[in-house]
């Protein structure tokens, strides 16, 4: 349980990352604003993902508390 806390935190950050990365390189080169497009999109989804999972095992925990 604690590793999937553990990865499930490393993966939030991971996302937060890809996302800060991706509003820091916008250029006007088209290239560069692709790319930044691409690491924006894919940092939200991680970053989605991971709180949805943080979640789940949040609500996991508390059920089996309350058992």
């Amino acid at each position: 349980m604690k590793t999937d806390r553990l990865t499930h935190a490393l993966l939030f950050i991971a996302g937060l990352l890809l996302l800060i990365n991706g509003i820091c390189a916008f250029e006007q080169n088209l290239t560069m604003l692709f790319i930044s497009s691409i690491l924006v999109i894919s940092g939200i989804c991680v970053t989605f993902v991971a709180i949805k999972l943080i979640w789940h095992n949040y609500r996991r925990l508390k059920v089996n508390n309350n058992s």
